[in-house]
């Protein structure tokens, strides 16, 4: 063994004395989005400031790629849906502007579906980049089957020793569950574990030095995935939105491994420093990691913001129509309106029972996309914060059948932190959850199990979306032929002043999962740049 290693010695020193110029250590960058959601420009950073924007994002990378650095962006998904950027012209902007950011790779996150698979074919082509999805088998268009690929391999370094990088993506396994089923009925959804069984061996055989993996699964999942797949090396989330910071970062055998969020909308970005050294015992190592504000301090790139504002100047002359005005900030914030009642919610849902004359009205907070800031409400606001093409139903529910609903809302909220079917409720509705069971009343009476009530909901819903699949017991269901949309814009140009507030509709008597982070977090990684 002695003169073997000897021998490897010997020979290693032949190879310097022939390449002097050989280092074994390959240093580069990886940048990190997800759940942009057509958040094209910049967005307000809550004090006045911008912050976000693609622009912004671009600058960011060209600014260490200046400084000498080697960067590769990635993204986690969801770069569709949220923004009239995504009405107007469905997904090519945001497309085209992350190929000029310079992204190495994205994979599909469940809003890329919101138009049909169509319509993400068409986007897509325009991609200078990878889009992956290897847990997703496509059967209809054949543009998707050879577009989106399972993995890709990325090289960073030098051509003469460059590091090969397999990177993996992953989109979340409850598709069908969570998109109108119109657009992914003809395909197949496999489980995460398994597609990383069947992959990882064919990226490891096709010569990677280290793999990656681009998820699109929400943090829980990716944080099981990670736990139970040594072998990768970092796991970049999203769906969930959270915002890691710092990123996780632990010991593995060769060296440390990684896993992070990086919030919404483009206001930050998760930036790792890596050092890679295939000779040495730790051959990975993240030198600095942190999510990185992007905020008003960093500059915008000239040509993607000269773009995107001549794309705005298309829109607002459409959507900048004031119809009302608004006494109250109505809080649509993710973190609010997936875990209790606020006052959005609230004006949504009675929007929703006076516009079909129903007995209630029921409205998933995951629909409710967006905030209204006091002041002046315009047609805009409101398809910010009901932006999926969602009709209006009407559904004949006994009242046992309304109880198996919140039942099943009750079911995930304790296993899902953040879960897009919580229900907000029309006026006359009163829901307690409690840690085993529900009690739900109707104007003060509790609900009659017999008693048929005609329930107002949008289509994705009454399709059994989110899981709430008690809403197909429906005796008889109707379609309004309205959309959510128009029905706010409506009622909102009718109430003319609006000041809703959170009543004691629902009322949450239990505990709430919260996010996990992986064990034995290192806490010597440096932080900032």
């Amino acid at each position: 063994m002695k003169n073997l290693f000897a021998a490897i010695v010997v020979v290693f020193c032949l190879f310097l004395a022939v390449n002097p110029g050989y280092t074994a250590t390959t240093e580069f960058t990886i940048l990190h989005t997800s759940d942009i959601h057509a958040h094209v420009l910049p967005v307000d950073s809550g004090d006045g400031s911008s912050c976000g924007g693609y622009a912004r994002i671009k600058a960011y990378k060209d600014a260490l790629e200046a400084e000498g650095r080697e960067v590769l962006i990635f993204s986690s998904g969801d770069v569709f849906q949220g923004t009239f950027f995504y009405k107007f012209f469905q997904g090519i902007p945001e497309i085209v502007f992350m190929n000029e950011t310079g992204y190495s790779a994205m994979t599909l996150g469940n809003h890329e579906f919101d138009g049909g698979q169509a319509a993400l074919a068409e986007a897509i082509n325009y991609a200078e980049f990878p889009v992956l999805a290897a847990n997703i088998q496509f059967k209809k268009i054949p543009e998707l089957q050879a577009h989106i690929k399972p993995w890709v391999m990325i090289e960073a370094g030098n051509e003469k020793q460059p590091v090969k990088i397999g990177v993996i993506g992953l989109t979340v396994e409850n598709l069908h569950e969570i998109v109108p089923s119109v657009f992914v009925n003809d395909l197949d959804v496999v489980d995460a574990a398994q597609t990383l069984r069947r992959y990882i061996p064919e990226v490891k055989e096709a010569g990677a030095d280290m793999i990656l993996v681009l998820a699109h699964l929400g943090w829980d999942r990716e944080l099981e995935l990670f736990e139970q797949f040594p072998e990768v090396d970092g796991f970049l989330g999203g769906h969930t939105h959270l915002e890691i910071s710092p990123p996780a970062v632990v010991e593995g055998e060769k060296g440390h491994r990684f896993i992070s969020q990086p919030g919404e909308w483009g206001k930050g970005v998760t930036r790792y420093d890596i050092s890679f050294n295939p000779l040495g015992n730790k051959r990975l190592l993240v030198d600095a990691a942190a999510l990185v504000p992007m905020n008003a301090e960093i500059s915008e790139d000239a040509s993607i913001k000269e773009k995107s504002e001549a794309l705005w100047q298309q829109i607002q002359v459409k959507v900048n129509i004031p119809i009302g005005k608004t006494e109250v900030f109505l809080n649509g914030e993710r973190s609010a309106i997936r875990n209790g009642e606020t006052n959005l919610g609230n004006l949504v849902a009675d929007c929703i029972a006076d516009v079909t004359a129903a007995d209630m009205a029921l409205i998933n907070g995951g629909g409710i996309r967006s905030s209204v800031a006091t002041g002046t409400v315009t047609i805009g606001d409101c398809l910010n914060v009901l932006p999926f093409d969602n009709y209006l139903m009407k559904l004949e529910l006994t009242g046992a059948d309304l109880v198996r609903v919140f039942e099943q809302v009750r079911a995930a909220i304790t296993a899902e932190a953040g879960f897009g079917g919580f229900l907000q409720v029309s006026r006359g509705l009163e829901v307690k959850y409690y840690q085993n069971l529900v009690v739900v009343s109707f104007d003060g009476q509790p609900i009659d199990p017999q008693k048929t009530y005609i329930v107002a909901t949008n289509d994705f819903l009454a399709g059994g979306g989110n899981g709430l699949t008690a809403f197909q017991n429906s005796s008889q269901s109707e379609s309004t032929g309205v959309l959510a949309a128009d029905a706010f814009i409506r009622y909102v140009k009718e109430m003319k002043h609006l000041n809703p507030q959170v009543e004691g509709r629902i009322k949450i008597n239990l505990t709430l999962p919260k996010h996990k982070l992986p064990g034995k977090i290192l806490k010597n990684i440096p932080k900032s740049f």
